[in-house]
């Protein structure tokens, strides 16, 4: 165990002793389950390992019957585990909470901010920002931006990959698990691949290279996709709790988003992200800023081989020529999967160096606090 959990372990410790943060999380439904996604796993950890008292107000509660689907959220207020949902039009406009954490600048109801300001102290109020390896991120974490009419001020909280970032959402827990596997694969000449990524991904194309390699591939496939197989199986959904195990079954992975794309690093595999493509490409940027930083550490010629495989997996094939392109780009990133392998289970290593979200989160809220406090007991002149 790393010297950030321990840290961890001792703050929520402490906390548990004190009286409770309380926190609201507001979240909009973008994605079906990416955006919800990130904020049950978020709500979950400061509410089981730091004592929280946590509210997820959402406009939409349908992810849960894939999330937790033991979980009945028919009605609103309900209740998943030690979390309190809330629907967003059944919201009481009064804040009571703390903390207000309004996911990807989602803006609460403009009563319920009018409330914050109303406070005799005010809620610290964090707009947590979507996850990005871009290099602007270490220059807007913890900025304030001051309300314009109000007397509020907003921080940003931007999760990333390098120390000046956010940090990534990890569990206690998931930092005892040392079951990942150190040899690759399993089954010598069998390769166990994972989808969930949007329907246009070219799985297809990937799986063709592989088997090229000389790979027999075994599809599992966890969201709709053009241009299924008949011999790849449909993998039924499974919550949010088991996602890591269900990942931890297979050799590759392909994924998408955000949730998915941080726990397929955490499960050590070799691992290609279908990221969400956007009209004017600016999801190529983001994906490069992040192999720049995945591929610290591998050698040149595998860096090359895995970010040709990346935009290849990414980019669409109109014409024969480039398509056969990707499909070389497929086959060379195949063959070199073992050694991939051993630079994914180096990277998870990284990744746990650094201190998780919640902690951080926590670290940040504690010193705003403070601020506050100190402000508040300094006379004002007549």
């Amino acid at each position: 165990m790393n010297d950030s959990h321990v840290t961890a372990q001792k703050t929520a410790a402490v906390r548990r002793d004190a009286q409770p943060l309380s926190i609201d999380i507001f979240c909009r439904v973008i994605d079906n389950y990416g955006d919800l996604g990130v904020c049950f796993r978020l709500a979950r950890q400061l509410a089981s390992e730091n004592g929280a008292r946590v509210r997820l107000i959402a406009d939409d509660f349908s992810p849960f019957s894939t999330l937790a689907p033991s979980a009945v959220v028919s009605s609103s207020p309900a209740r998943v585990g030690e979390i309190e949902l809330l629907r967003w039009l059944n919201l009481d406009t009064v804040c009571q909470a703390d903390v207000v954490i309004e996911a990807f600048a989602c803006d609460p109801p403009a009563p319920y901010v009018a409330s914050m300001a109303a406070r005799s102290v005010a809620p610290v109020w964090l707009n947590l920002e979507y996850l990005s390896a871009e290099p602007w991120v270490d220059g807007v974490h913890g900025l304030p931006s001051p309300h314009p009419r109000l007397p509020l001020t907003k921080y940003f909280f931007c999760p990333g990959f390098s120390a000046k970032s956010g940090g990534l959402i990890r569990e206690a827990a998931l930092a005892l698990d040392a079951s990942v596997a150190t040899n690759f694969p399993p089954n010598p000449g069998a390769l166990r691949v994972f989808s969930f990524t949007y329907p246009d991904a070219p799985v297809a194309r990937l799986i063709r290279g592989c088997e090229r390699a000389g790979w027999q591939a075994e599809v599992s496939v966890a969201a709709p996709l053009k241009g299924m197989n008949d011999a790849w199986v449909t993998t039924s959904p499974v919550a949010q709790m088991e996602f890591d195990r269900l990942l931890a079954r297979f050799d590759l992975l392909l994924v998408r988003g955000e949730d998915s794309f941080v726990r397929a690093q955490y499960a050590a595999k070799p691992m290609l992200w279908h990221i969400y493509p956007t009209p004017d490409d600016a999801h190529l940027t983001k994906l490069d800023a992040w192999l720049d930083r995945y591929c610290e550490g591998l050698e040149p010629h595998l860096a090359a081989i895995y970010r040709a495989a990346s935009h290849a997996f990414v980019r669409p094939s109109p014409t024969a020529e480039s398509e056969d392109e990707a499909l070389r780009a497929f086959e060379a990133f195949a063959r070199e999967l073992p050694a991939l392998a051993q630079h994914a289970a180096q990277w998870r290593k990284t990744l746990f160096e650094r201190e998780d979200l919640a902690s951080q989160l926590l670290g940040f809220i504690d010193t705003v606090r403070a601020k506050t406090r100190a402000h508040a007991s300094v006379p004002t002149k007549k």
